[in-house]
This record gives structure tokens, sequence and C-alpha cells, in this order.
């Protein structure tokens, strides 16, 4: 951590949130850049932060963080300030930081090529780090010697497309596939017709004659820059072996990518009863796309906080220059639910209602939608009935198609959320549960979360909570193992198979 004894006087603070971390399509050496910023206390020079994700020669599994001075007509003087990086949490707590002085020139770079260790914040760490799949990344500036007039704090975001997608594909009559003779699967848009990419998978021989598995995988949009590949086997219990990760960049010349399934015909066919039942080969697929950047702003600039940190004040006079920002589209719609303004609907439960807005949840949630555009009865109604939901769960629910967050959670409202989420197809808040629970996994709740994911087919959580069981599960209690099985026998006796058997 940076010695805060040395962080004092006023500063220029800006705080990066970078959405959608899995489409950071950045190779080695590569660097993704904030929006530039001016700092009206440096002589309004512009700066920007960059930032490799992959690291750089000599720091190969390293992630980078650098300030960076551009060249302008504002002033030509070398700037002598005192910088400090930090990962943010999801709490606004620092998770690393570090600190150093240095005189900046124009078209200046400095900072630190082993900020944080890559596995740490990718992997390992991921739920800390990136939490709901956004990192936070906040940089101070100091003036060295005759300090800074006023505080600023200036929020920017920088929001990455990606589409995430995951499939089942059987290949039927397995043993019989002639060599070479290539079978095909085509990934479709959701909006059209249009195939993102085709995959081509074959059996060819290898070296000394050997028979392998080779995979081809043709874009087909162009616009995607990036993908990220999980290839799993699924065995006749249904559990997933995974078999393939990697990462593929595509451009104009490069609109493929190959790679060698790691199971072969031969290893299949031994294992035949396990690996191909009914001779089927199960495969499951799961690819993120990304299409590069979809936006990038400042977002919001403050003048004259008490501290860099300060998120209110409790000083009743106003500083003249401090720049409020606009209300936003957001909330507006968020006052309007906590006015009951305009409502036109209610949800009502068994024992009481919730005024809402029909265009609200039909942009919110597909089912929500479709009842109220294909059902007539509730098309004309101003009540849609969810008595299998308690007042609490559609309190958070409405809260979080309003506002985007959720009160805190537990691990009671966490569940409940998850299946009222799962049932009304709002997936953003299904994400965010399935996260709380992955995230808080505890011997006396791991069977309880594992007949959550199956039951609601949610193949991802389910393996969290899996590999949980085989790492944890001889710390869990009788009372939790009869609870499974007394509610999936099968189930239970697939995770003790996996606790038992695969140490």
């Amino acid at each position: 951590m940076a010695d805060e004894m040395a962080l004092k006087g006023k500063c220029f603070s800006i705080t990066w949130k970078i959405e959608n971390m899995t489409g950071c399509d950045q190779k080695f050496e590569e660097a993704i850049v904030s929006p530039r910023f001016i700092v009206d206390t440096l002589d309004k020079t512009t700066w920007q932060i960059g930032m490799s994700p992959r690291g750089i020669s000599d720091f190969e599994n390293c992630i980078g963080l650098y300030l960076c001075r551009h060249k302008n007509d504002k002033s030509d003087v070398t700037m002598d300030v005192k910088i400090e990086f930090a990962f943010i949490g999801k709490d606004g707590s620092v998770l690393v930081s570090d600190v150093t002085d240095y005189a900046f020139s124009e078209d200046d770079l400095y900072g630190f090529d082993s900020f944080a260790q890559k596995e740490e914040i990718f992997n390992t760490k991921r739920s800390l780090f990136i939490p709901e799949d956004t990192l936070t990344v906040r940089c101070r500036i100091w003036k060295n010697g005759e300090g800074m007039s006023q505080h600023v704090q200036c929020l920017a975001r920088t929001r990455l497309e990606v589409e995430k997608r995951s499939f089942l594909w059987n290949l039927k009559d397995f043993s019989t596939v002639e060599l070479d003779k290539k079978c095909k699967y085509s990934i479709k848009t959701h909006m059209n017709d249009n195939s993102v990419m085709d995959i081509d998978m074959f059996e060819t021989e290898g070296k000394n004659s050997d028979k392998i598995i080779r995979c081809v995988l043709s874009l087909q949009d162009e616009k995607i820059k990036y993908c990220t590949l999980r290839l799993s086997l699924v065995n006749e219990s249904g559990n997933k072996i995974e078999s393939h990760r990697q990462e593929f960049w595509f451009s104009k010349k490069d609109k493929s990518a190959e790679f060698t399934f790691f199971f072969t015909k031969k290893m299949l066919m031994e294992n035949k009863q396990l690996f191909l039942p009914r001779d089927i080969l199960t495969l499951h697929w799961e690819l993120v796309f990304s299409r590069g950047l979809a936006f990038e702003e400042i977002e919001e600039i403050q003048y004259g906080c008490i501290s860099p940190e300060a998120k209110h004040s409790d000083d009743n006079t106003m500083n003249k220059d401090k720049i409020l920002p606009a209300v936003s589209f957001n909330d507006t719609i968020k006052s309007f639910y906590e006015e009951k303004f305009l409502c036109d609907v209610e949800l009502k439960t068994s024992t009481s209602a919730f005024p809402a807005h029909k265009i609200i949840l039909s942009a919110s949630s597909s089912v929500f939608k479709d009842k109220l555009l294909n059902e007539e009865e509730e098309k004309e109604s101003d009540f849609i009935n969810i008595e299998d939901l308690e007042d609490d769960t559609v309190e958070r629910m409405l809260d979080y198609i309003y506002t985007s967050n959720v009160e805190v959670l537990t691990w009671e409202s966490a569940s409940k959320l998850y299946e009222a989420a799962n049932k009304y197809g709002i997936l953003d808040l299904k994400s965010l549960c399935s996260s709380y629970v992955k995230d808080n996994l505890s011997p006396c709740n791991a069977c309880e979360a594992l007949l959550l994911a199956h039951n609601y087919t949610d193949n991802e959580m389910k393996e969290a909570v899996m590999d949980y069981i085989i790492e944890h599960g001889k710390e869990m209690k009788n009372s939790e193992w009869r609870l499974l099985m007394n509610s999936n026998e099968k189930l239970a006796a697939d995770a003790l198979y996996r606790l038992f058997c695969e140490e």
C-alpha cells in the first residue's frame, strides 16, 4: 500500500471503470487507454491512463499501469508531480496501490511495469478485482512543491462490446464419421439469421498416422477482434470435463483459427460407454466474442470536494465554483419509481402490490414483455400476479430493474432473487446473484447452492460449486449431505463420486 502520510494535500483524482473486461482484446505489449482528461490545476494539460493487461517484455506475468501527458498548446512546462495508482474494490476499498514521483514533459509516459500480478487479477481473485466483469482503476495526481488550489474528482468509463454464447453440440453416430469429413456448426446472431462464426470439426491423420480431431473456427462477423474459448466434453453422467481453453485474435488477414481437440478418437472409443453414450459425442462450448470499444466518456467532474474520496458533504454552504452533474436519464427513471409517478401496472404478491411501469418492465424482462404484449388479459389489465414471490424479493427485483443496483445481499435473499431473476429473464440480475453465491460458498451452504444451480440448469455455477465441494467436501456436516440426498439422490451421488474419486 502507498504511504498515506505522503499523500496529503489537494489533488486531482480520476476513477476509470472498464466494463466487460472479458472482452479486453489487447495482446501482449498492447495497451487499453482511458478517455483523455484535462487537469485544470496543471495548466489545463491533457492526460490519459494506459494499462497493459497482458504485460510487456520482461514483465509478461504482470499488469502495467501508466500515466501519459499529451502535447498541447496550453503549456510546455515540465510538470513535477506525485502519482498514485490503485485498483478499487466494489465497496470502494483500495485493493492494491503504489505511488511514485515523476517530472512529465510533453508527450511523456511513466508508471509501473509490474503494478499487479496478472494471474491474481484475472483468475485467482477475479471476483474481488473484477466484480460484475468491471475493473476499477484510480489515479491521483499531486503537484509537487506549490500544491493545487482545490480537490477535483473525475469519473471516466470505458465499455467493451462483448457477446457471450454457450451451447451443447451433439455429434451423432460419431464412431462412423469418415476421415476428414467435416461436421459443421454455425453460431447465429440473436437479431437475425446471420452467422457470427462457423465451427468445423473433423478427424484427420496426425504424426505417426495417429488419428486426431481438429477444430477450425471461421470468423463471419468482421467486427469481432477477439474471442475466448472454453470447450468441455460432457460424459454420460452430464459432468463436464474441460479439454480446451484458449484465446484467439482475428484481423482482416487472419479470419480463422485452428486447434487440436484434447481427446483423440481412439481415447473416446476406448471409453465409449462413458464418453459416447448412444454413439453421441456431446461438447459444451463457451465463447466470448469481443468487438472492441463500445463507448468511452468522461462521465462526471466534481470540483472543490472536501477530500478526494468524499461521497457527500455535511457543509450546508455551496462552493460557487463547483460544477454539478446533470441529472441523468437513469436518475429520472429512478425518481419515477420512488415517487410512484405515472405508474400503469402493479405486481401483486399474495400480501402486497408494487406499482411499476409497463414499458420499464418490458425493457428489463423478456418474460414481462411477453406477458404484457401477448397475453390479452394482462395486456388490458393494470396488474400482474406474481404470488409465488415474497414481498422482499419483489422489492429487490424492482430496485434492480430501476437502478441496476440491489441492497446488501444475504445468502437467503441472493438465492431467492436468483430464482426470481431466472423466472422473469432478468439475466444481469441472475448473473449478479450467481456471483454472490459463488463468492460466499461454505461447508454449510454448498449443497444448497448445488441444488440451486442444478434446478435452474446453471452449468457454470454448478461447476463452481462442484469445485468447491471437491476441495472442502470433507468439512461438510452429515446433515448437509442428507439434505442433498433427500432432494436429489443422483446429484448427491455425483458430488460424492467427484469428492472421493477425483482427488
